[in-house]
């Protein structure tokens, strides 16, 4: 029998924007009136979470801009629930 693979629920706005800047970008889920980022448990993800923890350089204007659009689809899903 197959295995399912669950996702990797993320809170931290900033390590999802990391992501998102480096090509993972992640499925937003609505919870209440939380917003959970959730990621595909795969290599990517633990080699993008490494170097985030590792504080690696990342130009910072690319960031804010990772950040504003993840922050964005979050006012976006919120307000398409009310």
């Amino acid at each position: 029998m197959k295995r399912k693979t669950s996702k990797i629920p993320i809170l931290d706005l900033n390590l999802s924007a990391f992501h998102h800047l480096h090509g993972n970008p992640p499925q937003l889920e609505l919870q209440g009136t939380r917003v959970v980022f959730y990621f595909e448990p795969n290599d990517l993800f633990y080699q993008l979470t490494g170097l985030y923890n590792k504080n690696e350089l990342v130009p910072c204007l690319d960031f804010v801009k990772a950040q504003r659009q993840l922050r964005a689809m979050m006012l976006s899903l919120r307000e398409g629930a009310k």
